[in-house]
């Protein structure tokens, strides 16, 4: 089954797009201001690059300052068109996502469990892929001839992924413990006897956080065979930056607001997102306005970001679960991070585990994923050299990074 033919997608991000927007025209705009400040030494530098604010101060003393004053304006003028420019052949670029639907082997709720197998994979190794809670699951399906599960199926793997779609009645109550205890742990149980054999386990994101947890409550029950964790972050104050604290104090004393209307919205999560990384869209789509609108590059980048503004509105529980437990209170590096009662001990958990972390990542800082090393001492460890959403996704994740996961799930599954 395919889905229906084609239409012209009417975008409106990057979510929320007013607030990109003026952003980046505030960042720019303020450039030429604070040029004087910059030149007195009166500027706050990063501290990786207060050697080179300072070498660059000294040459621009020796520029005529009205003429270089102007030049900073007309140069920042040009990258806020450049921007604009960018965003506006996103939003009118003619991609729209058409893939073959896979069957439903599992539905629980709003839960789906989604099967990408066949005759050919019938004898091969089970995966469950386990993506975030927060965005779409079809990160990991992103197009018919790009599709990380489609490429696990190609190379003989009995995939599938895990559809957590939006909260209906009962997961409007759902927070970390029930999607963990209620939904993702009963389907690797019935997978695995379904199959008669053991499950291989790979999380993408807070997908690996879901997973780390089931490997440790399903610890002994023969259901696993191995687990993979990408991108995966362990240490939620590992390279911390300011934004991100504001953004957590100003949820705290919102969260009777949320708690009125009963859900968090997407685009809350979007201003989470934002925090991380505030530069991320104006340099990505000053970036996109150069791309050839031909290019299989410019495809993916539209693919992703078209993902990257969907998602459904967050359970209450859920959110505050993530932003408290993780996020604020860091318990998952502390050990303290409770399912059902049980500790989530990743050193207990005696399964292969092979860690994917990001060479550079805004969302998931590579200080924070690396940080389960420590308590994983024996896994096989992967850098990825690229993003968060790129390596996984991006152009040349299928030559790069999924040729790797596959092998080491065969290995595993042949030992």
């Amino acid at each position: 089954m395919t889905d229906e033919s084609p239409t012209q997608k009417i975008r409106t991000g990057p979510r929320p797009l007013p607030l990109h927007v003026a952003n980046a025209t505030s960042s720019w705009m303020s450039a030429a201001a604070s040029l004087p400040l910059f030149l007195m030494g009166g500027l706050h530098c990063h501290p990786a690059r207060e050697q080179a604010a300072r070498l660059l101060r000294d040459e621009l003393q020796k520029e005529n300052m009205i003429l270089l004053q102007q030049t900073v304006m007309m140069q920042a003028q040009e990258r806020l068109i450049q921007m604009m420019q960018g965003i506006e052949a996103y939003q009118s670029h003619p991609y729209c996502r058409q893939v073959t639907q896979p069957p439903v082997a599992l539905e629980s709720g709003t839960t789906r469990l989604l099967d990408y197998g066949s005759e050919q994979t019938a004898d091969g190794p089970v995966v469950i892929a386990v993506p975030s809670l927060i965005n779409p699951s079809w990160i990991l399906d992103l197009m018919e001839e790009h599709s990380l599960m489609r490429t696990l199926a190609a190379e003989g793997l009995r995939s599938y992924l895990v559809d957590w779609d939006a909260p209906g009645p009962l997961e409007k109550h759902f927070g970390l413990d029930d999607y963990i205890a209620n939904r993702l742990v009963p389907m690797i149980r019935e997978i695995a006897r379904r199959h008669d054999r053991p499950v291989h386990l790979l999380g993408y994101c807070m997908g690996g956080n879901l997973s780390i947890a089931a490997a440790h409550i399903l610890q002994g029950e023969g259901v696993l065979d191995s687990l993979t964790l990408i991108a995966t972050p362990w240490d939620f104050h590992a390279e911390r930056n300011v934004q991100l604290e504001g953004f957590l104090d100003i949820m705290e004393k919102s969260q009777n607001l949320f708690k009125d209307i009963g859900f968090v919205p997407m685009d809350i999560m979007q201003l989470f997102f934002f925090s991380l990384d505030p530069t991320l869209s104006d340099r990505k789509f000053r970036r996109f306005a150069t791309l050839d609108p031909n290019d299989p590059k410019t495809e993916i980048f539209v693919a992703i970001e078209d993902w990257a503004n969907e998602g459904a509105p967050l359970a209450l529980n859920l959110a505050f679960d993530c932003l408290n437990r993780w996020y604020r209170d860091n318990l998952t590096h502390k050990g303290e991070w409770m399912v059902e009662g049980r500790a989530i001990l990743p050193e207990e958990i005696t399964l292969p585990c092979h860690v994917i972390t990001p060479a550079r990542d805004r969302i998931v800082p590579p200080a924070s994923a690396k940080d389960i090393l420590k308590h994983l001492p024996a896994a096989t460890h992967t850098s990825a050299a690229s993003g968060h959403v790129n390596m996984i996704a991006g152009y040349g994740a299928d030559k790069i990074l999924w040729p790797k996961i596959a092998k080491y799930i065969k290995y595993n599954y042949n030992k």
